[in-house]
C-alpha cells in the first residue's frame, strides 16, 4: 500500500522552518504539487528549486504573513491561479514566543502569538475553504504540538495556542465533514529544532549541564521510545492524513511524539 498525492496540490505554510521542509519533503516524494508559504521568502525559494529537482514536481515559494487576512486571500488566489486547484492545506505556520511563564509574559506578546498561531491559521483553513468546499473535496491538516495537550510552564501562550488549534480544527471538521472536507491535527513532540536548540542553550547555562545532557532531560527523558522525533516523522503522518487512505479520519489530532504523550 503506497500515499499516493499524485495530481494533488498542496499548500503548506511555515515550509521555510525545519517541520516545514520535513513535510515538505515527504509530500512531494508521494507525489504532490507544492505551494511553499513562508514569512522567510528566500528561504521557501531555495526549497521549491531543490523539491522539484529532487521530486520533479511543481513547485513555487511564496512569501506570506498568515496573520494578514488580505495577504492571505491574495496569495491564495495566486496559488490557485499558478496551480489551478488548492486539494491539500498543512497549515503549520507558528511562533513560539517568549519564553516566560504567564505571569511574566506582557499581554501584547501573549495577543501576537494568538494571532498568529490561532487566528493566523483559521485564516488559512477560511481561505483554503473558498476554493475546497465549491469542488466537495480538501484535506486541512493542521500543525499543533503535545505542548497543546499537557501545557508548559516556560511557554504558556505557545501551549495555549496549540491546545486551540486542536479545537479549532475540530470545529471545522465537524462543520464540513459531509462537504467533503477532512480536517485533522498532527501534534509534534521533541525535535531539535533552532527553537528547541535555543531552549536547550539557556537551560543548559541554567542548569550547569552540557547541551547533551540537557537535550536528554528536557526531552529525550521524557519519551517511551528515549528517541526523539525527525521533521520527516511529522510529514509521514501529514501525507497519511492527506491521503485517500485516511478518507474516513477526520476530526482527530495525532500526537507524533515518542510516547512523551498517550491518548
Amino acid at each position: 500500500m503506497k500515499i499516493d498525492l499524485s495530481g494533488k496540490t498542496a499548500i503548506v505554510t511555515g515550509a521555510g522552518g525545519d517541520i516545514g521542509e520535513g513535510i515538505v519533503d515527504v509530500l512531494a516524494g508521494c507525489g504532490a504539487d507544492l505551494a511553499l508559504a513562508d514569512i522567510n521568502f528566500d528561504g521557501v525559494h531555495q526549497l521549491a528549486a531543490k523539491i522539484s529537482t529532487k521530486h520533479n514536481v511543481m513547485a513555487k515559494a511564496y512569501r506570506l504573513d498568515i496573520s494578514n487576512e488580505e495577504e492571505v486571500k491574495a496569495v491564495f488566489k495566486e496559488i490557485y491561479s499558478d496551480f489551478k486547484k488548492i486539494d491539500i492545506l498543512v497549515a503549520g505556520a507558528g511562533v513560539a514566543g517568549e519564553g516566560a511563564n504567564y505571569y511574566q509574559t506582557s499581554l501584547d506578546a501573549a495577543k501576537r502569538i494568538i494571532d498568529v498561531n490561532l487566528h493566523g491559521t483559521g485564516i488559512c483553513i477560511k481561505a483554503a475553504l473558498d476554493y475546497m468546499l465549491p469542488k466537495g473535496y480538501g484535506k486541512i491538516v493542521t500543525i499543533s504540538s503535545v505542548a497543546g495537550r499537557t501545557g508548559t510552564v516556560g511557554t504558556p501562550n505557545y501551549a495555549i495556542s496549540k491546545a486551540a488549534i486542536i479545537a479549532l480544527t475540530q470545529s471545522i471538521a465537524r462543520a464540513h465533514a459531509k462537504e467533503g472536507i477532512n480536517a485533522n491535527c498532527v501534534c509534534p513532540g521533541y525535535i531539535l529544532t533552532d527553537m528547541w536548540q535555543k531552549g536547550v542553550e539557556k537551560y543548559s547555562k541554567f542548569l550547569n549541564k552540557t547541551p547533551e545532557e540537557t537535550w536528554k532531560l528536557l526531552a529525550l527523558d521524557k519519551m517511551a521510545t528515549g528517541r526523539a522525533q525527525e521533521p520527516e516523522d511529522i510529514g509521514y503522518a501529514v501525507a497519511f492524513l492527506a491521503s485517500e487512505l485516511s478518507r474516513n479520519i477526520t476530526g482527530q489530532a495525532l500526537n507524533v511524539c515518542g510516547g512523551a504523550k498517550f491518548n
